[in-house]
């Protein structure tokens, strides 16, 4: 990977759907093919994961955010089984296992907070959970990608949770 590569990628990151020929122009590359041949490289390297849109999910009304902090039960592979079980909460845009008094921090992005409840519900229900504290984003001062937030699992059709 040289400075061309991470000015592709730079560019690619904030106008993913720029063109070839453009692209190349402002790395000075002439030939478009040529650029296409770095972002392969680049995507066969793993370097580039995937390319997908930004959505803007307050048009579906999806506008409650809440970062969880979760402490689950010590056991044997709780963690493991643990991220296995909340991977399935709806609207879950990370999950991050963390050293300390917590071990984990979920970031979903609700419709409302009727949503956010059945989620915390379905947590709760978890043996592995000891407990949870949770906190609503008031306003997000950077752009994040939701880009593995599934719209039709999630929230054209959404899970309730039974007790």
């Amino acid at each position: 990977m040289d400075v061309i590569d991470l000015k592709i990628l730079e560019i690619l990151t904030s106008e993913g759907n720029i063109s070839l020929k453009e692209l190349g122009e402002r790395c000075g590359i002439k030939s478009p093919s040529a650029v296409s041949k770095r972002i392969k490289k680049l995507r066969d390297d793993n370097v580039i994961k995937k390319f997908v849109p930004i959505v803007d999910y307050s048009k579906f009304g999806l506008n409650f955010l809440a970062v969880t902090f979760i402490r689950a039960k010590y056991g044997r592979n709780y963690t493991d089984k643990l991220s296995t079980k909340l991977k399935t909460v709806g609207g879950l845009i990370t999950l991050l296992e963390i050293l300390g008094e917590i071990d984990f921090i979920m970031i979903t992005l609700n419709k409302d907070q009727e949503t956010y409840k059945e989620n915390m519900r379905f947590m709760m229900s978890l043996d592995e959970v000891e407990r949870t504290d949770t906190r609503i984003v008031v306003d997000n001062f950077m752009l994040c990608d939701f880009g593995n937030i599934k719209l039709l699992e999630n929230f054209i059709t959404p899970r309730k949770f039974e007790i």
